[in-house]
């Protein structure tokens, strides 16, 4: 494979906020761990415990942002009454 260089001459690239582009972030990840597998730097088992590692992480942000929703919403209504 030939090796090749990028050079981004466009608008500033802007910052990827994890909470917007969760799901795209996941997959650079899974795709990385796949990519090391196959260059053999990394055991088929290891992979399968750095995807479990990554989805107790989005799980764990997503119970996170549901609570602070939910206590944001609290609060909406208590300045309501």
């Amino acid at each position: 494979m030939k090796h090749r260089e990028f050079f981004y001459v466009g608008e500033p690239v802007p910052e990827l906020n994890e909470q917007e582009h969760e799901a795209f972030l996941m997959n650079i990840q899974k795709s990385i761990l796949l990519s090391l597998e196959k260059r053999n730097l990394l055991t088929p088992s290891q992979r399968e415990r750095c995807l479990i590692e990554l989805e107790k992480r989005q799980s764990s942000n997503l119970k996170k942002r549901n609570t602070l929703r939910a206590r944001a919403g609290q609060g909406k209504e208590q300045c309501d009454e």
